[in-house]
């Protein structure tokens, strides 16, 4: 047990959070903090030890140099806010410390998980299926790709792919990295994780799909797997899973969704067809810490085939954990990981707390902010959309009439620079098509009209400063 001084330095340091929370007027969004910085204010030496009062200093500046991913004018990632109830089960989860590899060091955490992971197979539409928490989308990937590879050659297991048919799988150009990474870790190799190409709307072209699958068959290898994103990383767009799936089944190929974005739009009456035909998928990837606000990380990969996750995983020499292998609840048996975290707790009480209803009102509402973000741009004689709104991406470039279109694409990486370095503002930018773009994330479910009014005000603002130096 902790002494007494060490539990109210716990306080102290909760109250301070605490503070933070309920004064939203001291935050600033973006510190500066560069690596000169940090190290010029922290003593990051370890060896000897300190007091209490030293620790507190280095938490003070830990926090006082952090990202506010809380705030309502944090836009740049595919994640944003504070979870209540999450906080509260993360606390719980680090207090109590076990793990959940078996019954015995888990028992309500472990009833808890398989209760999560049979709520969202269903919502997929798994009549039967089963899945574990993974550390991250990334992760949710590569245990789907590896089951692919485990049911295409079982072999490989014990054997390896020495002396086998080339295995291919067909992801989108405008899909998550981890695929390609995910190939070279199941031993496929990245050059054979092909990237098919999207149409205009950054949609998977299904025509070209099957004819790269043809191709490679008629090149003697062997396709395996097809991954669909519902929610790409840049654009928000949700691939043709119906048509994917008829291709997949013309070849008896696995279907993977990468739904670690978009996965809770199935709670939405109006915007869950962008889901259609995930009942007809072999797995699905869904991150818990995005579009449902809870903290990071939390994810799980969810399969149709209740028995690949344990022939994929279970090895001999086990015994001294797993006292009978025939334990359904010794979830440690299905996973990649041996020891790891309850990160199904912070979930499953947001989840009790708001309820399919209250998920659904905030996914609506999320969706009503990204289109009153797109009528502001559209509204701008300076902003034009790179790319039409699907979901909570919004995606534009600044194209302003003073300066030529070969200037637009540094001009918005520049503005963005200069709108981010006040600090009470963060939003990020990629590329599309070889267009430089803003895109703005609507995902905090405290986010209000008001924050984006304030949003765009701020960035016109920007614009005519930075126009001014090209003068």
């Amino acid at each position: 047990m902790p002494n007494r001084n060490e539990i109210q330095f716990i306080q102290e340091i909760h109250d301070k959070i605490i503070d933070h929370l309920l004064n939203p007027d001291k935050v600033i969004v973006k510190p500066n903090s560069t690596p000169e910085n940090i190290y010029r204010s922290n003593d990051l030496e370890i060896g000897d030890p300190i007091d209490l009062e030293d620790l507190k200093e280095i938490i003070d500046n830990y926090l006082a140099s952090s990202i506010r991913t809380d705030s309502t004018n944090f836009y740049n990632q595919l994640f944003s806010g504070f979870s209540p109830m999450g906080y509260i089960g993360e606390m719980i989860a680090t207090i109590t410390n076990s793990s959940m590899y078996t019954f015995e060091m888990s028992p309500t955490a472990t009833i808890i998980e398989k209760r999560l992971i049979n709520k969202m197979s269903k919502l997929i539409g798994y009549k039967d299926g089963f899945g574990t928490f993974v550390n991250g989308g990334s992760n949710g990937n590569l245990v789907a790709m590896l089951s692919a590879r485990h049911r295409i050659s079982p072999i490989s297991k014990t054997k390896g792919l020495f002396d086998q048919q080339q295995l291919v799988a067909f992801v989108s150009e405008e899909s998550h990295y981890s695929f390609v990474k995910a190939g070279y870790q199941i031993g496929i190799g990245t050059d054979q994780v092909r990237k098919v190409p999207c149409d205009d709307t950054g949609h998977m072209d299904t025509k070209v799909l099957r004819f790269m699958i043809k191709t490679s068959l008629k090149n003697g290898q062997k396709p395996f797997f097809v991954a669909a994103t519902a929610g790409t990383t840049v654009r928000g767009i949700f691939d043709p899973i119906n048509e994917i799936a008829d291709i997949c089944d013309d070849f008896e190929l696995w279907l993977h969704i990468d739904g670690s974005w978009g996965a809770p739009v199935i709670f939405s009456k109006k915007y869950k067809h962008l889901l259609d035909g995930s009942d007809r998928s072999d797995s699905f990837t869904w991150c818990c810490h995005k579009m449902m606000g809870i903290p990071l990380v939390c994810t799980a990969i969810i399969l149709k085939d209740k028995q690949i996750l344990e022939q994929i995983n279970e090895v001999k020499g086990t015994e001294y954990l797993f006292h009978n292998n025939d334990n359904e609840f010794d979830l440690g048996r299905f996973s990649l990981q041996c020891g790891r975290k309850v990160d199904s707790l912070k979930l499953y009480l947001a989840w009790k707390y708001l309820g399919d209803i209250g998920y659904e009102k905030k996914i609506d509402n999320l969706f009503n902010l990204a289109k009153y973000a797109e009528t502001k741009i559209h509204e701008s004689s300076n902003l034009t959309m790179v790319s039409a709104v699907e979901s909570l991406n919004i995606c534009f470039r600044i194209e302003p009439s003073e300066l030529e279109e070969g200037q637009w694409d540094i001009l918005t990486a520049k503005v963005r620079e200069s709108l981010i370095m006040d600090g009470d503002l963060m939003v990020n930018y990629a590329t599309i098509k070889n267009k430089s773009c803003i895109r703005l994330v609507t995902v905090n479910f405290e986010q209000t009209y008001e924050d984006l009014d304030y949003f765009f005000y701020s960035l016109e603002n920007t614009i005519t400063k930075v126009l001014s130096t090209y003068n």
